[in-house]
């Protein structure tokens, strides 16, 4: 690969791979495609038993999710500051913003008329929280999760994300992978210690360690990219085992009992690492199966259109009864036509405007 391999882990990045290099990195597409997929036939078990066993693929969909955010993320910021010897983070924030905000806003407003119109009952706390993401919250104060608002938790997540990390990575790289570290590998063992009443499980000091585990899968994600910058991690050594490794965390997801339990916390972080080896091995071009799939056209435009999947998903699959959005068939009608009409006709004139604010081509 012929990267000079970086062994203090806090010393600044110098170099960029050249397969972190690309214009587009291939698979991650198909990556997202698979991902959404998973939510949706997850968020489906609840109204068509025959897809019960398939619980599962939600919570690996999501997580997914955050790993590849965390990897991205990490990965073009990493470039531009290397390139460009700083970080735009106005830029930054911008293009975010144009791609997160507008369908995210439009979905909302729709969910609010439709609760006016069919009595859905959506309370003002969960639209407030959720408009202005931090519907994550809502776990500390036991509020109920409105079906049609419940996934608003991991956009909260994301763009709580978005908020700190590339800030500390602008600032000060040693911080920035000291945070990551700390969230990975010493939050688990405060919230073990926590379980076994060994410390302090009251106030601030309980509601801080679970609020920084919800950015484990984005932390492993975002150390991935700094060991694969610094040469730790041989890209494309991993290629041949994509698929075992993939049948591994499928097993593991599909047996384990979904809690947060300590136990559940390090089986995240060895799903989310396995995760990871994936996604870094599958940007690499191949003439294998793996790689042929997650780059067919049709899973590669899923992939394309899953942020619109997964926004306006819910208000289809949440069972709430309105005829005939949530009603089956209909709703699989619903459930194909309208991210593509949210994403070609309403999203693309503002993720067009990306291009105006991205400093490193």
């Amino acid at each position: 690969m012929g990267v000079t391999k970086q062994w203090n882990i806090f010393s600044d990045i110098t170099h960029v791979p050249a397969v972190l290099n690309q214009k587009v990195y291939p698979s991650l597409n198909g990556i997202r495609a698979l991902s959404v997929l998973g939510v949706v036939i997850s968020h489906m078990t609840t109204h068509y038993q025959f897809l019960k066993g398939m619980l599962f693929m939600g919570y690996l969909g999501v997580n997914t999710f955050f790993v590849l955010s965390g990897f991205l993320i990490t990965s073009l910021c990493i470039r531009e500051k290397v390139v460009s010897k700083d970080i735009s983070l106005k830029n930054f924030y911008i293009r975010r913003a144009l791609r997160i905000l507008p369908v995210a806003y439009l979905y909302i407003l729709v969910v609010v008329i439709l609760s006016a119109i069919f009595n859905l009952g959506v309370s003002k706390l969960n639209v407030l929280s959720s408009a202005l993401f931090a519907a994550n919250f809502n776990y500390f104060h036991k509020a109920h999760f409105d079906p049609d608002l419940g996934h608003f938790w991991t956009l909260a997540v994301e763009e709580q994300f978005y908020l700190m990390f590339p800030i500390l990575l602008k600032k000060n790289f040693k911080v920035f992978v000291s945070f990551i570290l700390f969230i990975l590998f010493v939050v688990p063992v405060i919230i073990y210690l926590q379980d076994n009443n060994l410390l302090y499980e009251e106030g601030l000091a309980y509601a801080l360690p679970h609020y920084l585990i919800k950015f484990q899968a984005i932390s492993a994600g975002c150390l991935l990219s700094v060991l694969c910058f610094k040469g730790h991690l041989d890209l494309g050594k991993w290629k041949p085992y994509r698929s075992g490794i993939l049948i591994i965390i499928i097993l593991i997801v599909k047996y384990d009992r979904f809690t947060y339990t300590t136990v559940a916390i390090w089986n995240n972080l060895f799903i989310s690492a396995m995760t990871g080896l994936v996604i870094v091995n599958s940007i690499y071009k191949s003439s294998d199966l793996l790689f042929k799939f997650l780059n067919f056209k049709l899973i590669a435009l899923i992939g394309v259109l899953s942020y619109s999947i997964y926004i306006w998903q819910q208000l289809f699959v949440s069972g709430d009864g309105i005829f005939p959005i949530s009603v089956y068939p209909y709703n699989l009608l619903f459930l194909v036509t309208i991210p593509c009409l949210s994403y070609y006709f309403y999203e693309k004139p503002f993720l067009n405007l990306k291009s105006r604010f991205v400093k490193v081509k």
